[in-house]
């Protein structure tokens, strides 16, 4: 049962990218969920870094905005 500071998010996915997503977990013998919260926490890491390097560089990645 979710925690109530949980949420639930529900979206489509393409044919290709939904077999993408099912044959990674497969392979890894991974849960959909499990795979899916990685990702976003890798998206988040991979952030703070771009953060970081546009403030040395001055570079502006227009992806992040």
């Amino acid at each position: 049962m979710p925690r109530k500071e949980q949420g639930w998010i529900t979206f489509q996915l393409s044919p290709e990218e939904r077999q993408l997503l099912e044959h990674y977990c497969k392979r890894f013998r991974r849960a959909k969920t499990d795979v899916l919260r990685s990702l976003l926490r890798s998206l988040q890491t991979k952030s703070l870094k771009q953060q970081e390097k546009q403030f040395d560089s001055g570079e502006v990645d227009l992806d992040l905005l």
